[in-house]
């Protein structure tokens, strides 16, 4: 092993403003030794000062709140100089506070070590918190980059991040999208949180710059965080003002801050790590950001086997059988008619909802079946024949929530709850359904989301997911698998769990327990999720979710060898299904919300059928081949950039092929297919004329339409 030698720095007030310098052919940080506050950060090869004043700059900060007085804030600027470690060869500093002076609080006995090291992949920030005051240390911000400046030559600013297989956008700049409320805090304030997203891009169009935080555990949230000090030069919705375009106001300084705010809960007596924080600058537009954590992806992530049918072209249908207000609509062997359907069409699963007792989104967690719609015979039975049609049947699972209108919840499940701070289970407002009076949420089912830490819970959730297994499915879709409810935290101290646990930690406890299951039962068994946060495809064969005509494909874009899958629901659904070919996403048919059967929507049914036939035929581009957006070619439209396209790489051949989508409901539109390689001989195909023929990337598109241009 390589050995490190630190030098110690004895800080003295002649060499307070000297700063140490972290400098690579990427970056330039430069910390103040005084606060161990970042000054100065650089992307050399743009010349963004990313971190630009360094009168603006910010060291740490916590919150360790004290009783009779939660708002006990600590800031780095404000301690004595840390000790520093300073390793210049491997390019890493230690600040070391050895205790720590608090707002209201006074001293703390709290050691916090906070770290920075520039590499190769970046600035990376680790920090370390062993703490022995008497109270908890909730929050900690490190790193905070206390004026995030606009990149050179660019007015606009976005926060993105992950988001329902999709991505969240939050405007910076010119205008400041503000995410908790007017009356909450002193200056707009926005979030991306963990796992939700595993990192953000402070994205310009151009370039960016890439903060992730590395940790697979799901042990902490934390939240990318941004101000807008000191605020608004006017407000225009509830929501988002706009920003001062000077650097000062009302004698105040204008700036945005960036930080990553940890939420470890250090206990007394405790000493607990953060999880790094990864700062990285790109050039281009978001994918280049996203490139930065599929990298690091490749490091740890390895996928379940998937049942050998599921890697194939095919679709889905999604049928409810009945909901909480009892609306029943199908009995069991009805589903024998459903999947006679499905064969008739190529359809090759059934999503099965609403089979439970009480209806979807009712008598959670219960997956026994509903004497009113059946014996457990005619479910089983009918699931059988269905499969010898060809046709797999998934049943629709719940373990989020408990509905707390039953006497199991009261008697029994409230006990594994996830509890707030004040010992009550947290609640979720549940779903309306159908009558008049549940969608005016009068009589609504009303959940507690359950805790999948505690050990007696998941014996209750196996207990539950045998049930489907037994009926001989061939797998399930786990709702809402992505959330809690807005809970983060566990606080019930008789879960077995530390006090207070990330809820998210548990997820993976649930599923692995689930797969022990499968494994000896059912090893074939297929497991679907709604909208799976990325660290879920560990557990997850697929994540099913809906979409718009502004989807943005980021997590298939980080993802693209995991299986997602999307509602289509219209009548003439023509822009969604050229949206799932566009983005390699499979088609779950969804007449009526889910209620109709697939004759309801000939038009919809006939076109899917002839985009998987499309995929099929040019599989080793449109299924088997890598997506990568719109990196690789370059298409225009009367010489102006063209957004609805994603180009897909044969992986034998290096070939490419671009889906090129035209979502306009009136008009042809023309476009330019233009490759990186010139000279590129073509050829083109579409669902309705599925030869391929010569073309020379000039392309007229009719509405709401589709093209495959390949290279041939």
């Amino acid at each position: 092993m390589k050995k490190s030698f630190f030098i110690f720095i004895m800080v003295l007030p002649f060499a307070l403003n000297a700063g140490i310098i972290l400098e690579n052919g990427a970056l330039k940080a430069v910390f103040s030794e005084k606060t161990g506050a970042l000054e100065h950060l650089l992307s050399k090869s743009t010349g963004w000062p990313i971190q630009r004043r360094a009168e603006l700059a910010q060291s740490f900060r916590m919150s360790v709140p004290l009783p009779g007085q939660r708002f006990n804030p600590i800031f780095g600027e404000n301690q004595k100089p840390p000790k520093i470690q300073f390793d210049k060869e491997n390019q890493r500093i230690n600040f070391i506070w050895e205790t720590l002076r608090s707002k209201n609080g006074g001293e703390l006995a709290i050691c916090f070590t906070a770290s920075a090291q520039l590499t190769d992949d970046g600035l990376i920030f680790n920090a370390h918190i062993e703490n022995n005051s008497l109270y908890t240390v909730e929050t900690v911000a490190w790193p905070v980059l206390g004026d995030l400046s606009l990149p050179p030559k660019t007015e606009y600013l976005a926060q993105l991040g992950m988001d329902y297989g999709g991505m969240r956008r939050l405007e910076l700049y010119p205008k400041f999208a503000n995410e908790p409320g007017y009356f909450a805090v002193d200056y707009p304030m926005q979030w991306l949180k963990t796992p939700d997203t595993p990192f953000s891009l402070i994205d310009s169009g151009k370039e960016g710059l890439y903060v992730g935080y590395h940790d697979t555990t799901a042990g902490q949230l934390a939240q990318f965080t941004a101000r807008l000090i000191p605020g608004y030069v006017s407000y225009e919705l509830w929501d988002t003002g706009v920003n001062p375009k000077t650097d000062s106001i009302a004698g105040q300084p204008v700036r945005l801050e960036f930080s990553v705010v940890h939420f470890p809960f250090v206990n007394s007596g405790e000493s607990v790590a953060l999880a790094p924080i990864v700062l990285q600058p790109y050039r281009g537009d978001w994918h280049s950001g996203a490139d930065i954590y599929k990298k690091w992806r490749k490091t740890w992530f390895k996928a379940p086997a998937k049942p050998n049918w599921f890697t194939k072209v095919h679709s889905w249908q999604q049928i409810h059988m009945n909901n909480p207000e009892d609306d029943i609509r199908y009995k069991y062997k009805d589903l024998v008619k459903i999947g006679a359907d499905c064969k008739k069409y190529g359809v090759k699963a059934i999503q099965v909802t609403g089979w439970t007792k009480g209806g979807q989104d009712g008598g959670n967690p219960s997956h026994d079946i509903d004497p009113r719609l059946g014996t457990w015979n005619d479910l089983h039975d009918a699931i059988a024949a269905v499969q010898k049609m060809g046709v797999k049947i998934i049943l629709f699972n719940k373990y989020t929530w408990a509905d707390r209108t039953l006497d199991w919840y009261r008697n029994e499940l409230v006990k594994y709850a996830i509890k707030d701070p004040y010992g009550d289970p947290y609640y979720h407002n549940g779903y309306a359904y159908q009558t008049a009076t549940q969608l005016a949420e009068i009589n609504t089912h009303h959940f507690s989301p359950m805790c999948h830490l505690a050990k007696a819970w998941r014996k209750i959730a196996n207990k539950e997911f045998i049930k489907s297994i037994k009926l001989g499915a061939d797998g399930m879709l786990y709702d809402e698998n992505q959330h809690h409810g807005g809970a983060r935290y566990c606080f019930d101290k008789t879960h077995g769990h530390h006090v207070p646990a990330h809820v998210y930690a548990g997820d993976a406890m649930l599923a692995e327990g689930f797969h022990n299951i499968s494994n000896k039962l059912k090893p074939d068994y297929l497991y679907a999720g709604e909208g799976n946060y990325d660290l879920e495809f560990r557990h997850y064969h697929l994540s099913y979710f809906r979409v718009d005509l502004n989807h943005v494909p980021l997590h298939r874009y980080v993802a693209p060898d995991e299986e997602m899958m999307i509602a289509v629901a219209g009548y003439n659904d023509r822009n969604i299904i050229n949206l799932a070919l566009m983005d390699r996403y499979i088609i779950s048919y969804e007449p009526r919300n889910f209620k109709g059967r697939l004759d309801e929507f000939p038009q919809t049914i006939a076109y899917g059928t002839k985009v998987d036939a499309l995929r099929r035929r040019y599989k080793n581009f449109l299924w088997r081949g890598e997506f990568r957006d719109t990196v690789g070619a370059h298409v225009t439209s009367n010489d102006e950039p063209y957004k609805n396209y994603a180009v897909f790489l044969d992986r034998k051949t290096g070939k490419k092929a671009v889906v090129v989508v035209n979502y306009n409901y009136n008009h042809n539109v023309a476009i330019q297919i233009r490759f990186f390689e010139k000279g590129t001989p073509l050829v083109q195909a579409t669902p309705k004329h599925p030869d391929a023929v010569s073309c020379t990337g000039r392309v007229t598109i009719p509405p709401n339409s589709v093209v495959v241009v390949m290279e041939r």
